[in-house]
């Protein structure tokens, strides 16, 4: 007896599975499932589905890495490769179609779907790696990926048990990064609000597979940003620290953030961190300095802020802050209490009367 490989089929020693299923402690993720009197198979048409799938095998105690005599193997059918090597399996090409059957018993029958046709096999198309380069994420349609060939212009379609994360993330962070806005510019409306909302969407299902994926929060993070929500952007961004201490990027946003949200004591802390990795990056130093500003401390702020002007002199932003600066310095501008209050043109000075005249006599 054998039963059928289609793409990658994960192939298990029936009488050390039939427990666990027995007992509902393994649940057969999709309809390819089938077993004969020795095996049980499940095919995928993603490496990572059958890995995942082997995975939670491996954590029910079942054997799915050392050979010879593993419980579980993913068979590719494209090559007839085994993975982890073992002794108790075959496989063979039957017309179009691939079978595999437990060592020492004969592939005489095969145990396949309805309409299952060794003539055609199972009818997947195998793409190389570089032509895989080619293919554009699109959508999904329920459990099926779909991509766009773009050489070709031809749709070609994934089945998939669990989510397609890293589809998901490429084009969520590609509308995202059409849409990126500053801490304190104002959030986005209309059609684009409705692009970004629609990518941290798909964001949200990228992190409910890997919470930890620092790169998606902080994608998610800025898509938060770009839609006003600075507390959700906050903690994305606190959330990305706390598993990546060495990416600059995500202390200048979660820096940013702070300030918009008068986390000021924070936002100091967080630049500091910020420069620690890049100490001559001009704009950071401009952070630091408004963050100096904001908590009281303007000249640790004229220090920062003039190393940021001699790095970058043509900085125009940078160039605001010194004079916004020197207006508090000397008294044109009251000391700025919000990211708002410094962003604020001075007061026009004050025009002298005649009266003011006389009083100075």
């Amino acid at each position: 007896m054998a039963l059928p490989i289609a793409g990658f089929s994960v192939v298990v020693q029936l009488e050390r599975i039939q427990r666990l299923m027995d007992d509902g402690k393994v649940l057969v993720p999709n309809a390819t499932a089938l077993h004969d009197a020795h095996l049980f198979s499940c095919s995928f048409m993603a490496r990572s589905d059958a890995e995942k799938f082997l995975g939670g095998l491996e954590s029910m105690g079942l054997n799915v890495s050392q050979g010879p005599d593993s419980d579980a193997v993913i068979v590719f059918e494209l090559d007839r490769s085994v993975e982890p090597y073992c002794e108790w399996l075959r496989t063979a090409v039957w017309e179009k179609a691939v079978i595999a059957w437990k060592e020492g018993t004969s592939p005489d029958s095969v145990t396949a779907r309805e309409g299952w046709d060794p003539k055609v096999g199972s009818g997947l198309e195998f793409h190389d790696p570089q032509a895989m380069k080619s293919l554009e994420f699109l959508r999904l349609d329920g459990n099926v990926e779909v991509f766009l060939n773009k050489k070709t212009g031809e749709e070609v379609y994934i089945g998939r048990t669990s989510t397609p994360v890293d589809s998901l993330f490429s084009t969520a962070a590609e509308i995202l990064r059409k849409h990126f806005v500053n801490p304190g510019q104002p959030a986005l409306s209309g059609d684009a609000a409705l692009e970004v909302s629609t990518a941290t969407g798909m964001l949200e299902k990228v992190l409910a597979e890997v919470p930890d994926w620092w790169n998606a929060r902080w994608f998610y993070g800025k898509g938060q940003m770009a839609l006003g929500n600075y507390e959700s952007a906050y903690k994305a961004f606190s959330h990305a620290y706390r598993h990546e201490k060495n990416v600059e990027a995500i202390l200048r946003e979660l820096a940013g953030v702070c300030l918009v949200l008068q986390k000021f004591e924070e936002a100091v802390t967080v630049s500091e961190a910020a420069l620690a990795l890049d100490p001559a990056n001009a704009e950071l130093l401009g952070n630091l300095a408004v963050a100096f500003i904001l908590v009281g401390r303007n000249a640790h702020a004229r220090k920062a802020i003039d190393a940021a002007i001699k790095l970058n002199p043509n900085d125009r932003i940078n160039t605001v802050v010194s004079q916004r600066l020197g207006e508090i310095e000397t008294g044109l501008r009251e000391q700025p209490k919000s990211l708002g209050d410094l962003s604020k043109a001075a007061p026009a000075p004050k025009k002298k009367g005649f009266f003011d005249f006389l009083r100075r006599k």
